[in-house]
């Protein structure tokens, strides 16, 4: 099984300019144009926006088909809403307020599978992609 590839970290680490848009109007068919218009990539704001996991899950589906890659930004920089995003399908996430060397190691930590952070590794609550794969790179 292959792997989805995170085209946004690979045009980071080769340099290669991207130009994106921050959306925060919590909105799937707003997401789904947007997704449509040429960017290389679109942040679904959930820390100064009205989207939970769920408004959050729409745009990802809403976006999934087209050549944009989703960044999800979390409310706050909490291990069980990376979880939770990891398990909707998110492959990027911008977490918030990151102020000491501790926290940006929990943080990271909580991206990794099987997550170290956690105590237990819980399946996720729908498959990713169909269940073809993995999201998290």
């Amino acid at each position: 099984m292959q792997m989805p590839v995170n085209t946004f970290k690979q045009a980071i680490m080769s340099r290669r300019r991207q130009i994106g848009l921050w959306i925060g109007l919590a909105d799937s068919y707003v997401a789904e144009l947007f997704a449509g218009a040429g960017f290389d990539w679109l942040l679904i704001d959930a820390e100064h926006a009205p989207n939970d996991p769920r408004s959050v899950l729409r745009q990802l589906q809403a976006v999934a088909p087209y050549p944009v890659h989703p960044v999800v930004r979390p409310v706050l920089g909490s291990v069980e809403l990376i979880k939770q995003y990891l398990d909707l399908g998110a492959q990027t996430l911008l977490i918030p307020m990151v102020e000491t060397p501790e926290q940006a190691a929990l943080m990271v930590a909580a991206t990794r599978y099987p997550r170290a952070a956690s105590a237990a590794s819980e399946a996720p609550s729908r498959a990713p992609r169909g269940g073809t794969g993995s999201t998290a790179t």
